[in-house]
Order: C-alpha cells, then sequence, then structure tokens
C-alpha cells in the first residue's frame, strides 16, 4: 500500500536485517514522523502525535490492516533528565493521547536516552 504518511524507514518481513548473520525482519516495520520536536520537548511531541493522530487516523488504519500490523507503538525519545540533582523523572501521557492510540491499537513507548555531554 502506499501512504501519503511520512514515512521514516520501512522493512518487510522476510526482508534482510543483517547481511552478516542473515537475520531477516519477522514482522512489517514502518517508522512515520508525527513530530519535529527536540527531545527535551516532551510535550511538544505529546500535542504533536495527537494531532497527527486524529488527523490521520483512517489513513493510519489502513495501513496497519494491510500490513497485519501486531506490535505498533508511539515511540517518545526523550532525554533524561537524572543528574546529581534529580532523582525522579515523570513523563505525564494525557488521556486524550492515550484514548486516541487505543482506538488504533497502539503502544506507547518513551525511550529515554543519556544526553551527550557536548550537548550540555
Amino acid at each position: 500500500m502506499s501512504t501519503d504518511l511520512p514515512v521514516v524507514s520501512c522493512q518487510v518481513k522476510g526482508q534482510l536485517r543483517k547481511r552478516s548473520t542473515e537475520e531477516r525482519y519477522g514482522t512489517h516495520r514502518v517508522s512515520i514522523a508525527v513530530s519535529d520536536k527536540k527531545w527535551d520537548d516532551f510535550k511538544g511531541q505529546v500535542a504533536d502525535a495527537a494531532k497527527f493522530l486524529a488527523k490521520h487516523e483512517m489513513e493510519l488504519r489502513k495501513l496497519m490492516a494491510s500490513h497485519e500490523a501486531t506490535n505498533a507503538y508511539l515511540d517518545f525519545p526523550l532525554y533524561s533528565r537524572l543528574n546529581g540533582e534529580v532523582a525522579n523523572q515523570n513523563d505525564h501521557l494525557p488521556r486524550d493521547l492515550i484514548r486516541l492510540a487505543g482506538r488504533l491499537g497502539l503502544g506507547i513507548e518513551m525511550a529515554i536516552y543519556e544526553r551527550d555531554k557536548d550537548d550540555e
């Protein structure tokens, strides 16, 4: 299926993943850009994701159905705020985003990365 969604990457089930080991993708995979916010702008990423899901709900349904999606999720890349002064990091997901993601059968992942010392 072709799509007008902003696809970042796409892999087909059975496609070669690692040449050295002959490992292949076990599922269809597609990565779609839903936000261009920085990794330290979680609220902005969440707002963009909610708008994107609401605007493209039908197209996403078609894409997931045509590719037998079994493991689909939103991925929020975030910089860790943990340091000597901050010992706990909490990031809140609003109900509306959870509701939209749930209607589409999407899970939600927050990938936490250590900030590169050069970026501080």
